[in-house]
């Protein structure tokens, strides 16, 4: 434990000075937030119903998919396990502090599109925050573990860089964020029901309990952290 809490420190403080995370976490989703809510509600007005959600799917995406692997990618070179290996320092706590440094960090950033959309926007206010947010908190851990699974698995940056648009880009176009979901072909809707972030707007923007989201949430993250955990079975072992 006293490792793992001397790792969720450190990583917290590493994050707080990387550029990298700095720009994905908070300065691409905060400029995104400004101008595209500005945009969104000037040519729709009916966008101040879903904007907070929609700015929210589209910051905790970006800083879990873009952000959190180049993050955990660095920690997994042969010299970094060999140096964690011989500290002590079990891999798990790790990838955990990675996860809670995201969370943290992406929270706040939510936090701060929730409470300025109704302000600048007059975007409409979801009932029921604490609820809201549970729901928020389930969709950041799947989309967070995604981007862990990418920063595990995936060896070299340019890679990353390529495997994370693969996922980033379809998720901003065919989950509802740019536009409704409604609009597209049938084939296009049948791979947004793939990705977290298609769940994550029906959790956020339906008031009554979308069973079918939440499972598919459930299931995001039970199998994710399957994946991960074979993983670092093998680098243990090896």
């Amino acid at each position: 434990m006293k490792a793992f809490l001397y790792t969720l420190k450190l990583k917290t403080k590493l994050d707080l000075i990387n550029r990298d995370i700095l720009i994905t976490y908070y300065l691409v989703p905060i400029l995104f937030f400004i101008v595209m809510s500005f945009v969104f509600t000037s040519t729709n007005p009916e966008a101040t119903k879903t904007l907070i959600s929609s700015m929210i799917i589209f910051a905790t995406t970006m800083g879990s998919i873009i952000g959190t692997p180049g993050s955990v990618i660095n920690y997994f070179e042969n010299s970094m396990v060999k140096t964690f290996k011989s500290s002590g320092i079990p891999l798990w706590s790790v990838l955990l502090s990675s996860i809670i440094s995201g969370a943290i960090n992406l929270t706040v950033v939510s936090i701060f599109i929730y409470l300025i959309s109704p302000v600048m926007y007059d975007a409409v206010i979801p009932g029921n925050p604490l609820y809201y947010f549970l729901k928020f908190i389930l969709f950041l851990t799947a989309t967070l573990l995604i981007g862990t699974i990418l920063g595990v698995y995936v060896k070299s940056t340019s890679k990353l860089t390529m495997y994370s648009q693969i996922i980033f880009l379809p998720s901003m176009l065919f989950s509802g964020i740019m536009f409704p979901s409604e609009m597209l072909p049938d084939f296009l809707k049948i791979i947004g029901l793939l990705l977290p972030a298609t769940h994550g707007m029906r959790l956020l923007n339906t008031k009554t309990f979308d069973t079918f989201s939440f499972s598919v949430i459930i299931a995001i993250i039970i199998v994710s952290i399957i994946i991960i955990s074979v993983k670092l079975k093998r680098i243990k072992v090896d």
